[in-house]
């Protein structure tokens, strides 16, 4: 029944995200028609009576056609009715809020350029090759001249796999696997046809070499090392195994740009942490391979620490960690271990089973030869981390959900002067385009259109608004690392 009730809550909070998402994205009206999708795949005749009197049956047509191209619903054919039905694909619409790392990791990979090139397939869904650059190069506001220059770029990336073929949402065909990340050439017959999309398999793998790296240079504070960790990863191939290839020394040494003098020295001292990111195996070459799981294991374990320390201080946050580290323990040795008094212990221990952070396994004691019980049993300390997971998943949706909403209501509550605001700023941006004013103008002018309470007021709306897209990255991040722990310690064996 527990079970059941988190996965519920989890529902709503992911729909509670979902709609959130879609409203802020593209409107109301497409956040309304999807939410009956939130709870089962519908056909659009069951749609179009559930939102009858609402919307008309050709508003919500169109707005499944630009949820299909997104891959934000998909269109499944059910062999009984014979009918085309619509499921929400609601992880989809989550990674929304990943797009601006997306473009961070191909800007700090690749350039500008490239990141346009990711920008537009982000607003097209899907298209052809042909149409990411014409977009491009339209939304940038630059000479019909560089089309082969973007082409080339636009090549780069599906080369890198960062682009991928797709089926369209109207014909339902899969693409090859060899012809996954196939460029197509520039007057191929049938260009059109052949649309692209985001790899988000392989954002995802930057994302978590990204954190790795980043983790590796906060414990050993040595940037040098991070370079090292970088290089190893680079050269990882590319799979959800559980542990990386075997690399040898040599590649990671003909591809280190710094370090070259001491490698071996570095490897060894993040094989010897206690982490294990790194593994050595010895034969007639040294070999070197990264353990994902435990690194993913490891960084879960450092947020969990960190939440109950946040929430119940640090002395039980030392024994949440006893208990970790060796499993089941009795009350006494779990004192013993975590070097806090007796009573202190108990009251800590009481307040982190009531919170669900421990659980307590009762074993009685077996009976005597005499087949008498004195009634005595141990009670033994563990954690449920699959069920703890579940609930700080549960937790951080709902403060993401939270962010969301705080966001649209400072927005909604100061509506007329974030328009104004915004009016203003294309203003600006377009004489800036053409050069035909100075600082000095921009600064009379808005002394002009904004009363000094409000231009306070935009201050204070826009500290706001960047303290909850911050902490809804940062939540986010932390749904990334469970995700992958969940990935890790359930399918695969």
């Amino acid at each position: 029944m527990l079970k059941y009730q988190i996965k519920i809550n989890m529902s709503s909070d992911y729909c509670r995200i979902c709609t959130s998402i879609l409203r802020d994205y593209f409107g109301q009206d497409v956040s309304e028609i999807a939410k009956p999708l939130q709870w089962g795949q519908k056909s659009l005749m069951t749609l179009s009576t559930m939102l009858d009197g609402k919307y008309p049956r050709h508003l919500i047509q169109e707005t499944l056609i630009v949820l299909l191209q997104f891959n934000f619903v998909s269109a499944i054919c059910n062999v009984h009715s014979v009918q085309i039905e619509y499921k929400l694909n609601m992880e989809n619409i989550l990674m929304i809020l990943r797009y601006p790392k997306y473009l961070s990791i191909i800007k700090r990979k690749f350039g500008n350029q490239y990141k346009e090139l990711v920008e537009t397939l982000l607003c097209l869904g899907r298209a052809s090759l042909s149409k990411i650059v014409s977009e491009c190069i339209k939304l940038q506001n630059k000479t019909d001249d560089l089309f082969n220059n973007y082409w080339e770029k636009a090549i780069e990336l599906i080369r890198n796999e960062y682009f991928k073929r797709t089926s369209t949402y109207v014909v339902w065909t899969e693409v090859k696997q060899n012809k996954m990340f196939v460029p197509p050439t520039k007057n191929q017959k049938g260009e059109k046809k052949i649309l692209f999309t985001l790899n988000f398999n392989k954002f995802h793998q930057d994302m978590r070499n990204k954190i790795i790296i980043d983790a590796v240079i906060r414990t050993f504070d040595d940037s040098i090392v991070g370079e090292v960790m970088s290089t190893i990863l680079s050269q990882c191939a590319d799979s959800s195994a559980p542990v990386s290839n075997p690399i040898s020394l040599q590649l990671i040494r003909s591809n280190l740009s710094v370090g070259h003098n001491y490698l071996l020295e570095y490897i060894t001292m993040i094989e010897e942490d206690p982490t294990k990111f790194l593994s050595k195996s010895y034969g007639t070459m040294c070999n070197i391979t990264v353990n994902f799981k435990q690194i993913i294991n490891c960084l879960n374990d450092s947020i969990m620490d960190q939440v109950v320390s946040y929430k119940f201080g640090e002395s039980s946050a030392r024994l949440f960690r006893a208990t970790r580290s060796n499993k089941l323990l009795e009350l006494e040795r779990l004192q013993q271990t975590a070097l806090i008094p007796d009573r202190e212990t108990k009251t800590l221990t009481s307040e982190l089973f009531m919170n669900n952070y421990l659980q307590v396994q009762e074993l009685r004691k077996p009976n005597t030869r005499l087949g008498r019980n004195d009634g005595k049993s141990f009670y033994l300390y563990h954690l449920n981390e699959r069920q703890l997971h579940q609930e700080l998943t549960e937790e951080i949706l709902k403060m993401i959900g939270n962010c969301m909403m705080w966001k649209f209501k400072t927005c909604e509550d100061n509506k007329r002067l974030l328009k104004n605001k915004a009016r203003f700023d294309g203003m600006v941006q377009g004489l800036q385009d053409k050069q035909e004013a100075d600082k000095d103008f921009f600064e009379e002018a808005m002394d002009n259109l904004f009363s000094p309470s409000e231009r306070i007021l935009l201050d204070s709306i826009n500290r706001l608004l960047r303290k909850c897209q911050l902490n809804i990255m940062r939540l986010d991040v932390c749904l990334f690392l469970f995700h992958n722990y969940k990935r890790y310690n359930e399918t695969i064996k």
